[in-house]
């Protein structure tokens, strides 16, 4: 059967679509089918068993910053509780850990954060294998989350939790929180698992369309939410925290307490379209994405779509598989996009701002901000929301994005 064009402009269904461009056809390059579901135009992979530092990483940025609050045990994110433990250095718990440190009951707690670079994520098949604490008092999760400054009214996030000090043989319910922020309020539920979360990888999966979220684990559906449901694009984010909180994570820990992630895969549809797709019958034009059914083993190799090993020293990648299409992903433009000049320093987004004759400089970086200096004309810089400097990353160049009738 042919695949037919979806009438909502970013969920795509399996159909014969009327392209806009030519292209070398390269495998999934039409998008990434998902079991029961649409067919994604984008896929972003992020294989921690096998990276090596993600100091150096271009997908991901680790959070480095204060957070304070009036009643509870302020908290510091550092890179230092960002650690890559590839298989190849380590069989022990290999991954990416993400650290909350013991705290003597004084001064900041140590917690781990980390944010993908892109923020134009928007409906798709998110998902990623984790091993949590048995270590009582944080909470670790992986989370969607819209880009820019929100308040309780803007807010918007679908979320996964694990609260430590559930997980333990005496508890007599293991459960996973489920949460969905949205339109001044939030969804809430709690599955039981029949598992300790820390005893071993699994993979969290939320499946995020316009009629509803749904969740799973290691592949068993779990719940769905059709109210609140978000709207807008957003980013990925990563982290394990505590600052004491009693009515929900119950911390700080007195030793350090680990989460270990063995992957991040995400397989969606963007507001930032281009073409590639040239012929959506041809053979591996589309890729099935596979189901993660039970447990995730470091034993046991895990299939990605995407060429995870093409950037060096990097475990996650948003390149094409076939290396023919790896620096072209269709035609982008390079010239910057009409647009209102941004009033406040912030570019793109869901307002489009652009840095060009702008007053904090004409380059638009990876983060969403104006400047004139190589953290925002270099590496990773937009240049449909301003210019870029010579040797810039062209953002949109880093994924496949197709767009359709």
């Amino acid at each position: 059967m042919s695949p037919k064009c979806s009438s909502h402009p970013l969920l795509l269904t399996l159909s014969t679509c009327l392209l806009f461009a030519s292209a070398v056809l390269g495998k999934c390059e039409c998008g990434y089918s998902v079991k029961g579901q649409s067919t994604y135009t984008d896929a972003f992979e992020a294989d921690f068993f096998h990276q090596d530092d993600i100091a150096n990483d271009r997908d991901w940025d680790v959070s480095r910053y204060p957070q304070n609050y009036d009643d509870s045990t302020s908290m510091q994110y550092s890179l230092d509780n960002v650690i890559s433990r590839p298989l190849s250095r380590s069989l022990v718990e290999p991954g990416l850990q993400l650290f909350v440190r013991g705290h003597t009951g004084s001064g900041a707690v140590g917690t781990a954060e980390l944010v993908t670079r892109r923020k134009d994520m928007h409906y798709g098949s998110y998902r990623a294998a984790i091993k949590s604490t048995a270590v009582s008092g944080t909470c670790g999760s992986m989370f969607w989350m819209r880009d820019g400054l929100q308040d309780q009214i803007t807010k918007q996030e679908i979320d996964f939790e694990i609260l430590s000090y559930e997980d333990t043989d005496a508890s007599p319910q293991r459960i996973i929180h489920t949460v969905l922020h949205g339109r001044s309020g939030q969804e809430h539920d709690v599955p039981q698992v029949s598992f300790r979360p820390s005893d071993g990888y699994h993979e969290y999966r939320f499946d995020w369309s316009p009629e509803k979220v749904s969740f799973f684990v290691d592949g068993q559906h779990r719940k769905d939410f059709t109210d609140r449901v978000p709207t807008v694009p957003g980013m990925i984010i990563l982290n394990h925290w505590s600052h004491g909180q009693s009515g929900w994570e119950q911390g700080p820990p007195d030793h350090d307490a680990i989460m270990t992630v063995a992957y991040v895969k995400a397989y969606f549809n963007t507001t930032t379209p281009s073409v590639t797709c040239v012929d959506p019958e041809a053979k591996d034009a589309y890729c099935e994405v596979p189901e993660q059914l039970g447990p995730v083993s470091p034993e046991t190799p895990t299939t990605f779509l995407t060429d995870v090993s093409s950037i060096s020293g990097n475990g996650g990648s948003a390149h094409p598989v076939n290396p023919s299409t790896t620096s072209t992903a269709g035609p982008v433009s390079t010239d910057p996009r009409p647009g209102k000049i941004s009033p406040d320093n912030t570019c793109g987004g869901d307002e489009g701002f652009t840095c060009l004759n702008g007053p904090a400089g004409d380059c638009c970086s990876s983060a969403g901000y104006c400047g004139n200096d190589t953290r925002y004309c270099g590496d990773g810089c937009q240049p449909v929301f301003g210019k870029c400097g010579p040797g810039s990353t062209r953002k949109l160049a880093r994924s496949r994005i197709v767009r359709y009738h």
